[in-house]
């Protein structure tokens, strides 16, 4: 096997990285948005985990959030606003 195809740990994260650690490195951040996006915009209704505690950890922070602006917002208009400007920056997120 080709010596440029060995796996090289110290190149991650650099720009002679392997081409698989940027997919993954993509991969990844397209999954968080789309956690992040679900999450924000109504679409994630809280059901399910997901494997990494980390992450769902993340994404229970982010739903918590989200629920308190929707509650608090239909009495609080500062809130609501609020919530509506993060729903509208999450227009921003093309993936």
């Amino acid at each position: 096997m080709a010596e440029s195809y060995l796996d090289k740990p110290e190149l991650d994260n650099t720009p002679q990285a392997h081409p698989a650690f940027k997919r993954g490195k993509l991969s990844s951040t397209v999954f968080f948005l789309n956690l992040i996006k679900g999450a924000i915009s109504g679409v994630d209704d809280g059901e399910g985990q997901i494997s990494s505690p980390q992450i769902e950890a993340a994404r229970r922070a982010i739903l918590q959030i989200t629920s308190t602006l929707e509650k608090e917002g239909k009495e609080n208009n500062v809130l609501k606003k609020a919530l509506e400007g993060a729903r509208k920056e999450l227009k921003k997120i093309n993936i």
